[in-house]
């Protein structure tokens, strides 16, 4: 997920940055909530609609950890000067974390926990700190291309999470 698949992270601008992480909390559970009175919800959650693709679950536990991550790139790049910020791999963070063995509460209260942190580290940045940059996954990024991809991955994740549930429902 690169952020293409629905919002332009282009036109994220730091307040709409904010309002949105403030948001996602409330708009993963009530996404989620479609199976909440499911007797089988915790393996709807945990069916992957195909082979390539991630689970409800895997998906809400990415987003825990690429938010927990964009926080601490974001100190990163306020503390230092042109720092080379860990690399990206997705795959990794979602097949190498355990997340298939944990609980979808667990990863909506991770959500519930890391997405008003990081608005409440973003609201406290100054103007410049906007223009700070560093370097991701090779290429020179700033915070602010840092967190508009941050918001925007988490949105279209949530329409993945929500794409997936409804696959399982159905039975795929």
């Amino acid at each position: 997920m690169s952020g293409t698949g629905g919002l332009d992270p282009a036109t994220i601008k730091p307040p709409d940055a904010v309002t949105a992480l403030r948001s996602f909390p409330r708009r993963w559970r009530s996404a989620l909530a479609m199976v909440a009175d499911d007797p089988g919800a915790d393996e709807l959650v945990r069916r992957r609609p195909d082979v390539s693709s991630w689970s409800a679950l895997e998906h809400a536990w990415y987003v825990a950890e690429l938010l927990r991550r964009s926080d601490e790139r974001v100190a990163q790049l306020r503390r230092e000067e042109g720092p080379v910020l860990g690399a990206d791999d997705p795959r990794r963070w979602v097949d190498g974390g355990g997340y298939g063995d944990r609980g979808l509460e667990a990863a909506l209260g991770r959500i519930g926990e890391q997405a008003p942190k990081l608005a409440e580290t973003l609201e406290a940045l100054g103007p410049d700190d906007w223009l700070r940059s560093g370097r991701l996954d090779g290429a020179d990024v700033t915070l602010l291309a840092l967190v508009q991809r941050t918001v925007a991955d988490t949105a279209d994740h949530l329409r993945a999470a929500e794409r997936a549930l409804r696959s399982a429902r159905r039975g795929g």
